[in-house]
Order: C-alpha cells, then structure tokens, then sequence
C-alpha cells in the first residue's frame, strides 16, 4: 500500500479543492492516469496516479486539501485492499469532510462548495449565493463562476436586465442545464486552466501591444554553422537588457509595489503537441548560448514525455513566447498574472526593401513584440526595449558577443 498524495502545484497556495474524483472507489488504474481534478487559486489540475494500484478514496468531492497530504491509498490488489477496509486502521481513518465552505442546507438546497478562485471571483462581480446554488452542482469552480458572468448574471447586469433574485436563480439553472438535443464538448482539465488564467489576464491586466520589424541579414550571415538558432540568440538579447530595463524582469505585488528579479530568468514557450508549457531559463544573460540550445531540447523531450522537473517552471522573471511558426508575421499574447510583460518572436520572412540608390532586394526579416501591464510600463518604455534588442540582433559585433 502507498498513498496517493497532493502535490504542490503552486507555491501562492497551502492547498487545493479536490473538485472531482476522474474513477470510482476501489478501481484499478496505472501509473500516470488521471484520478482526479483539483482546483488551485489560479488553475484547474489534474491529479495522477504515481504507480499501478487499487485505488481507495480518503477525501469526498469538494474537500479542502491540504498540499503534501494523502487524498487516497494504492493498493497492489483489490484483496489488499479489502483486507485494509476490514482491518481496524482503516476504521481509524476519517474520511475528510466537503469542506470550507460548504453551507447547510436551504429551500433552496445546500450551499456548493466552492474552489478559492471561484469564491474569489464570485464576490469581485457579485454572483450570489441563489445563482450558485441554482447551479444544480456540489462543487462550483471558477469556470462556472465565469459562465454566469459571461451570461450578465452579476449584480450589475440583472439591473440592466430587470430580473429579479428569483429570476435570476432561473436563469443560472438555465444556464446550467443545456439543450439535451444539442452536442456539447467538454475542454480538457489543461484547456480549462488555460482558460482560468487568460480570463483572469484579461480582467485584471491593462495590456498594451508594440512591435519592431528586425532585419536578420546580420545574423544570418554571423550564424554560419553554429548550432544556435535566433530563438537561443533572442533569449540573450533580452536577459541582456535586465540591468537596462529591470521593471520588465519584476514582479508585481501589492500597493503598486514590483520586485526586481535577481537573475535574467527567461521563461521560453514550449508547445510540442501536449499542452503549453513555459519552463525557465535560468541566468540566462550569463551562461553560454551553447547551454541554452541544450537546455531548449531537453524542454522539448520533456513536454514530448510530459516529465518536467518540478524547478523546470521556478523563478521566471520575463517570458518569450514563440509564434515563429511560418507565415505568422504578429501576435499579442497575453500577460500571465505575477508578470510585467511578454515578448513574441514571430516567424522569419523575406521582405522587399530599397537600397540606397533605389534599386529593390530582399531581405530576410523578423517581428520581435511585446505586450506590457501599462499600470507598470509605458510605451516609450516599450519601444526602448525593443530598439534595444533589435540593434542587438542586427548588428554583427553585438552578436558576436551575445554567442561568445
């Protein structure tokens, strides 16, 4: 017998809500199957099984978990497991309760329990208890507190809208119970925590957007045969540029405070087919580019397996994202929370260009963009930083010394 226990997904949270267990008590799974969802303060996780076993639940549905602690036991078969249902250390253990939140029952019937983050955001707009209730669901997460908000069920929009608290609760059932005609999708768990972190970015961060073309004439020719590519050189100019422009490698916390990163960290996208991930490149204005080229493939292996070191995501203090698929010429992603800014590299492309004398050429060039929190940034800021890394990228000395 082993216990199955909550990882730390975050270091903000001392724990999670178990929103749903995925298989049912005392069901055989494999190692790595998804046993269950938890919701974070700011995503939906899934929770994996580390080894084959028989699974025994300890915690319901709904409960409050504390990270580090057993949420269920694996056992090597179902008869070891029924002799542990039959033995006395098992009437020794307490199943958790539903946990905080969970009210008592009304007319209406109880109270859902509901994730922090769905607590969270149902007071910020003002979603009522009636309207979650009407739900019709124990566990309410932060996506169904943002359905009724996408849906104008806040305070403010039942004003503009003239209904009552009763038909509001039947609007929200509405909401609820869909079409059984129609066909409906389900997102996956990771789909979902996207979605909870660009809702979040969205109501939260006023973002602003600039864009630099950058000719990549000079780093062509430089380049020759060496085994680095303009993401790794990218990566370099920006950690370049921490001393320069240290609010775009900061923090925000509260009473418009920023903490300044100690180390130009670079969280780079990595997107391989199995989900986004965005791990970190550590000290990267000091290490050799020839470490970076590495350690970006030893990324990409990992999202392949999906077998991230738990440090992989630790200390990011910027983030690249990469849309340098061909013929993306811009994009504008969003800000992650506990960000300043996020810097886009796009796809490389010929342009038709003049030369002194008028005669046309072409050249190979580049967009390099960022989207900054404007509370924290201004866009001459934006456009400083820009030219900055842009002169760094088209010109062979500056080249020469960020790959040296």
């Amino acid at each position: 017998m082993r216990e199955l226990l909550l990882p730390k997904f975050n270091n903000n949270d001392e724990g999670c809500v178990l929103v749903g267990w995925t298989v049912d008590d005392g069901a055989a799974v494999s190692a790595d199957a998804v046993v269950a969802e938890v919701e974070t303060a700011k995503a939906l996780e899934e929770l994996v099984a580390d080894a084959d076993g028989v699974l025994h639940r300890l915690v319901e549905a709904g409960a409050h978990c504390a990270f580090g602690r057993p949420v269920g036991l694996l056992f090597d078969s179902r008869q070891e497991r029924d002799d542990y249902l039959a033995s006395p250390a098992a009437a020794a253990v307490t199943t958790a309760p539903g946990g905080q939140g969970q009210g008592e029952d009304h007319d209406g019937g109880p109270d859902p329990v509901l994730s922090d983050a769905a607590r969270t955001l149902a007071q910020d707009h003002g979603i009522r208890t009636e309207q979650l209730r009407a739900l019709g669901k124990r566990v309410v997460k932060a996506s169904d507190v943002q359905r009724l908000i996408d849906q104008g069920l806040t305070d403010q929009g039942l004003m503009d809208q003239g209904l009552t608290d009763q038909g509001a609760a039947a609007v929200a059932a509405g909401a609820s119970a869909a079409s059984e005609d129609a066909a409906v999708v389900r997102l996956s768990a990771r789909q979902r925590a996207v979605a909870a972190v660009v809702s979040e970015a969205h109501r939260t961060i006023p973002a602003a957007f600039a864009a630099i073309a950058v000719d990549l004439t000079a780093f062509r020719a430089a380049r020759g045969g060496a085994p680095y590519g303009l993401v790794e050189l990218l990566v370099k100019a920006i950690a370049a540029r921490h001393a320069d422009f240290p609010l775009f490698f900061a923090t925000p916390g509260a009473d418009h405070t920023l903490t300044l990163a100690p180390a130009a960290n670079v969280g780079v996208t990595v997107d391989v087919g199995t989900g986004l991930f965005i791990p970190v490149l550590k000290d990267a204005a000091r290490r050799p580019i020839g470490d970076l080229t590495d350690d970006l493939m030893d990324f990409r292996v990992s999202a392949l397996r999906q077998n991230f070191r738990e440090d992989a995501f630790a200390d990011e203090a910027i983030t690249l994202s990469l849309h340098n698929e061909p013929d993306i010429i811009l994009a504008a992603p969003i800000v992650h929370p506990g960000r300043t800014c996020v810097v886009t590299l796009c796809a490389e492309r010929s342009e038709v260009a003049l030369a002194e004398d008028g005669t046309p050429f072409t050249r190979p060039v580049t967009t390099v963009a960022v989207t900054y929190d404007h509370r924290y940034l201004n866009g001459r800021d934006a456009v400083r930083f820009l030219t900055a890394v842009k002169q760094d990228l088209e010109t062979a000395d500056a080249i020469a010394r960020l790959a040296g």
